[in-house]
């Protein structure tokens, strides 16, 4: 590397003796310094060999510790800072990690666009340290945190691989959110790829004080279930302000208020104003002595100047400070932050708050001085008893800062073994050697050393310990007497032939009446060997390569009991069988819902494990952008839980992310915690058609630069589609939907009118029937079903390479989406069959795969028949990542039987 860009020097050591949580010091053993991806490798090649462990650094900013190297050499990415790209037009840039936050920002608003995640040290750090800790920031309330944004990575593994992360829908796990967040122990992100959101065209900022503390708290709470999505809503309190107002960075606020809310709504001008006035008479109703309203960008920056410099003012209170990092729901403000105050009186110390109170994300602060007797020991102790309170509220440890070194001993409160076991074995599927900054994240130090026996062998032991005849007796067709001896005959179907497994119905199908009964299912089918196929309702069974056995279907629909709903902090828990449309009925009582509307319908927990979306993605994201916890019962029987019930919680790996489209290749999701949205107060859908349907693809995507309220929707139905759906006329059609405030959706659709008689596109005839088109047999129930994704612009692209898929007197039954980049193609049994030969089917995927790949993006079937699945990969490229998704596999599923072979021959 050369001697300039490395640092051995004590004093050159001192500045990376810490990152922004003073509380911390460790002093590195060496500082190496990279400036490119091929650096990174090299480096990490060489310490791999010489077994010296290393941590990725960017600018130091943490708060967790995440980033001290005690003895190892630090990797230094702060001169790895170029903007590699940005695509105005898809709403994609490229970055390297030292890239400072505030730079993305600036570059992306020279194009109308954003980079949405906002950490109050956005003026300093780095994207790759986002990256690493899954930051959030004031406005992350309504635009999500940082993996919400990331839609591909590029590591250097530990063992000095370069290795890229495709994001979902392509095969294998979702890696790209696993790795987000997690703290830099599973390697180093060399390049990010983001997704950038169009400016808002408006803002309204509030101001608003309190002379009770419980009384801003109710008030957030007031606002969120009124159905008003704030862009930030943040609150200060007395002991904050005291120190802002007595520093350089002092806004005029006043200093005798318990605590003061910063209340922002942005998004289209039309119904903007109104949504302000409503959230001020809240705000009054719940005892604000004053509101005020923003009248140009010089008082929203003087509204903000007190909350984004108060971690710089608080160093006149103390020479060191503790940040603490804690999420509760919403609902339990009031009586943490009570709780909070009490802890610090008990221990005499003082405690500041400024935090994210929209999603019950708080920072309570302490400032103390290292150097007064036993002040250390007294901070510690307030931590672990705010850590604790926070967690009996249903609350995590943190939820945005990580765990680092700092909140190591509190993992226990919110995790089992088991829980945690699950974790390290993604830590050795990533860095089997544990030298990836080690020491991090998990309670005990030799967590990584353990996982090989624990997570592999030990549980192939315990398989081959069985009894061999009553294995071989149970494959050969007693599978059903085992399980009426072992869990009752209640737990078998009746009908099992309901489920389509390879092309066959199912001989043998267990539906376990609850959670435990599950658990000593799997421990059955795991001792026995039993090729187990999970399902809900059997909806996608034909998905994926063909199961070489499939010894029993196992289906979660009888787990369908409560739903535990909880309006005011628009949660919901339930079961894995409930079906989506059970859900929102039961939600629209409270006038909310779950914004999911996958095709083909099913169970939650199916909905879930495909990563199932449709059309409302384009506004409220996929299933892992709305849920929030998970309760999984293992290959082994073990019942794990991932996440938790808030939604901000960096606590641990994304364990989430990382069962959410796993296909029940890892275990079977049995409960989720999901984050509910207010119903929209209107809803409309306007119809456009066209003889081509270039004219609707330019028309969608002007509708999102149009300033005006964004489409929640938008699908083109080729001709063929347009016909199943009761649309005659041979026509090209485009459902465009708008949902939000009826001011805001009644300009929306004036200007799209005025846009569609600009591109020629000629209004339709009224629809508003989505859960027809999206429920029809006559798609869903397709013999062939394909779905493309490439970049939202060049979903017009794939419409020609698509033709291939029709008839001679007609083209496929099409439906695309230009917002999402999403494209499903069609083909029905008599189509199909009449071809006769699945290589010549082939050989069309194949064409379209080339077609595809060439813009970025991949095919998969979707279902098909079992021949084609068997003559051409259902997946597509398995690219470079294929090693850690069969690791993770095998760490999970050490005997194989979950849906063996599902992804590939290593899978």
């Amino acid at each position: 590397m050369g001697r300039e860009d490395l640092l051995t020097d004590p004093a050159e050591l001192l500045p990376f003796e810490s990152d922004a949580l003073t509380a911390y010091r460790a002093t590195p053993a060496a500082v190496v310094f990279v400036q490119s991806t091929d650096e990174i490798r090299r480096v990490v090649s060489l310490l791999q060999t010489a077994r010296i462990p290393f941590v990725p650094r960017g600018a130091g900013t943490g708060l967790s510790g995440g980033a001290l190297a005690d003895g190892a050499v630090i990797i230094e990415l702060a001169r790895m800072n170029r903007i590699l790209w940005i695509d105005a037009e898809n709403r994609r840039a490229r970055v390297q990690p030292g890239v400072i936050n505030t730079q993305l920002a600036e570059a992306a608003a020279r194009h109308g666009l954003m980079y949405a995640p906002d950490p109050s040290s956005q003026t300093a750090c780095t994207l790759g340290g986002n990256v690493a800790e899954n930051s959030g920031g004031p406005h992350c309330l309504k635009y999500g945190v940082t993996t919400n944004h990331i839609v591909g990575l590029t590591i250097v593994t530990p063992e000095a691989q370069l290795v890229d992360l495709s994001g979902p829908p392509g095969p294998g796990y979702d890696l790209v959110g696993l790795f987000v967040g997690s703290e830099g122990t599973l390697g180093i992100c060399a390049e990010i790829e983001v997704r950038l959101v169009p400016l808002p065209a408006a803002v309204e900022t509030l101001l608003a004080h309190f002379d009770e503390i419980e009384s801003a708290s109710r008030a957030v709470s007031a606002v969120i279930s009124a159905g008003i999505l704030p862009a930030a809503l943040e609150m200060i309190d007395r002991n904050t302000l005291k120190a802002v107002e007595a520093s350089v960075y002092a806004a005029g606020f006043p200093t005798d208020v318990a605590a003061s809310l910063i209340v922002e709504l942005d998004g289209p001008r039309a119904g903007l104003a109104e949504q302000a006035a409503d959230v001020e008479a809240l705000l009054e109703e719940h005892g604000a002595r004053e509101v005020a309203r923003a009248a140009n960008d010089g008082d929203r920056l003087k509204f903000w100047k007190a909350r984004k410099s108060a971690f710089g003012a608080m160093g006149r209170l103390g020479s060191d400070l503790l940040v603490q990092d804690a999420t509760v729901p919403r609902s339990r403000l009031p009586e943490i932050l009570a709780r909070v105050y009490e802890v610090a009186g008990k221990h005499e110390l003082m405690i500041t708050n400024v935090f994210h109170a929209g999603d019950g994300n708080l920072h309570p602060n302490i400032p103390f001085d290292r150097r007064d007797p036993g002040v250390t020991e007294r901070v510690h102790a307030a931590s672990q008893e705010i850590m604790e309170a926070c967690v009996a509220a249903g609350g995590t440890i943190t939820g945005e800062h990580g765990v680092g070194i700092d909140k190591r001993r509190y993992m226990p409160l919110i995790y089992t073994d088991d829980d945690l076991r699950t974790m390290r074995w993604v830590k050795e599927a990533f860095d089997p050697v544990g030298l990836c900054n080690p020491g991090k994240v998990f309670p005990d130090q030799d967590g990584t050393a353990k996982v090989e026996g624990e997570g592999r062998q030990g549980d192939r032991d315990a398989v081959q310990s069985g009894d061999r005849r009553r294995t071989a007796s149970a494959r050969s067709g007693n599978i059903a007497s085992f399980i009426e001896v072992e869990l009752g005959p209640g737990c078998l179907l009746d009908d099992p032939q309901t489920f389509v497994v390879a092309g066959r119905p199912a001989e043998i199908v267990a539906a376990p009446n609850s959670l435990g009964e599950l658990a000593e299912l799997m421990k059955l089918a795991s001792k026995h060997e039993w090729a187990v196929v999970p399902g809900g309702e059997g909806t996608w069974m034909e998905t994926g390569r063909p199961p070489e056995r499939a010894d029993l279907v196992v289906t979660t629909r009888r787990l369908c009991g409560s739903i535990q709903h909880h309006p005011d902090d628009l949660l919901a828990t339930v079961q894995a069988g409930i079906t989506l449309e059970q859900l929102n009925k039961h939600l629209a009582a409270a006038r909310q819902w779950l914004p999911l509307d996958p095709p083909g319908g099913g169970t939650l927990g199916g909905v879930i494990a495909t990563a199932a979306a449709g059309p409302l993605a384009a506004l409220y994201g996929t299933p892992r952008d709305l849920v929030l916890g998970l309760t999984v019962v293992r290959a082994d029987g073990r019942i794990v839980k991932a996440g938790g019930r808030v939604v901000k919680n960096v606590a641990g790996y994304d364990m989430v992310r990382l069962y959410t489209g796993s296909w029940g290749t890892l275990g079977i999701i049995a409960e989720a915690h999901l984050r509910l949205h207010a119903l929209p107060l209107a809803d409309a859908t306007r119809l456009y058609r066209s003889p081509r349907p270039g004219p609707l693809v330019e028309l969608a995507v002007d509708l999102e630069a149009a300033g005006v309220l964004r489409p929640a929707a938008a699908e083109i139905l080729a001709p063929a589609t347009a016909r199943l759906a009761g649309f005659e006329g041979g026509k090209w059609l485009l459902a465009v939907r708008w949902l939000g405030h009826e001011l805001a959706v009644n300009e929306a659709v004036r200007v799209s009118d005025k846009a569609a008689s600009r591109n020629g596109a000629q209004p339709a005839d009224a629809w508003d029937d989505w859960a027809a088109l999206l429920s029809s047999q006559e798609l869903w129930g397709s013999l062939l079903t394909l779905r493309a994704d490439v970049s939202a612009r060049s979903v017009g692209e794939l419409f020609s390479a698509a033709n291939s898929f029709g008839s001679q007197g007609e083209g496929p039954a099409l439906l695309a989406s230009p917002l999402t980049g999403r494209m499903w193609i069609f083909v029905p049994a008599a189509l199909y069959e009449a071809a006769h030969d699945s290589r010549r089917w082939a050989l069309r995927l194949e064409e379209l795969r080339r077609t595809t790949r060439e813009r970025g993006g991949s095919v998969r079937i979707e279902s098909a028949p079992r021949d084609l699945r068997l003559a051409v990969d259902p997946w597509g490229d398995l690219a470079t990542s294929h090693t850690l998704n069969a690791r993770v596999k095998r760490r999970f599923d050490p005997s194989g039987i979950l849906k063996p072979k599902f992804f590939g021959v290593d899978l």
